[in-house]
């Protein structure tokens, strides 16, 4: 059974600031930011001036690299 998302905000919003985002998928917050800008990262929103993530879109982006063996993902 999967366990229920909870967001680290504890806000209760499903909307991540790009820290708390970096927290949730356990990397940095440069190595996400470095992903957003060349486009290999997770969907992001502009709400204002501030960059959030959703949670769905921070769970869609880890789940396509989801891998079984290493050699699974050398085929890529």
């Amino acid at each position: 059974m999967d366990e229920p998302r909870v967001p680290p905000s504890g806000n209760g919003t499903p909307y991540l600031s790009t820290e708390e985002a970096a927290s949730y998928l356990r990397i940095s917050l440069r190595v996400l930011q470095s992903y957003r800008i060349s486009g290999e990262g997770p969907a992001y929103r502009k709400h204002g001036a501030r960059v959030v993530y959703h949670l769905d879109d921070l769970e869609r982006w880890s789940a396509i690299r989801r891998y079984r063996s290493p050699s699974e993902r050398d085929e890529d």
